[in-house]
């Protein structure tokens, strides 16, 4: 299986490892106990892609409610992006689809049930979130 930058991410985030970026362009990470010998290759091997990512506006979240790791992202730009390095569509929510969803949920909040049936929507059907 072809490793991608985003699968590299999610693995820190598993791991508990949070990875960041000096200003002279140099990759960092804490939690280097957590940090596994062979992750830490990894990382070295996905160094620059990592960096662009993380100059990116967007949020990694482990999602209770649908049990699994989502993209909040700025715009766009980003989603295309994070598609670009690995991530799948239907994982990445934008500004906008974050908006409705809280607009709905200001009206009558959401159910975990409900959540999950909107993001298995979104899955299978490669849907947006609209107003």
């Amino acid at each position: 299986m072809t490793t991608t930058p985003v699968e590299v991410l999610s693995r820190a985030a598993q791991l508990g490892v949070k990875l960041g970026q000096r200003p002279s362009g140099k990759l960092t990470f804490d939690s280097a106990d957590r940090c596994p010998p062979d992750f830490v290759a990894t990382l070295q091997a996905f160094k620059q892609p990592l960096l662009a990512l993380l100059g990116l506006p967007f949020v990694l979240v482990d999602s209770k409610a649908v049990g699994e790791l989502l993209f909040f992202v700025q715009d766009e730009r980003t989603k295309e992006a994070l598609v670009e390095a690995g991530a799948e569509p239907w994982s990445i929510y934008t500004k906008d689809e974050l908006r409705t969803l809280v607009a709905q949920n200001r009206i009558k909040p959401l159910t975990q049930a409900e959540l999950r049936k909107v993001h298995d929507i979104k899955r299978t059907f490669g849907a947006r979130i609209a107003e």
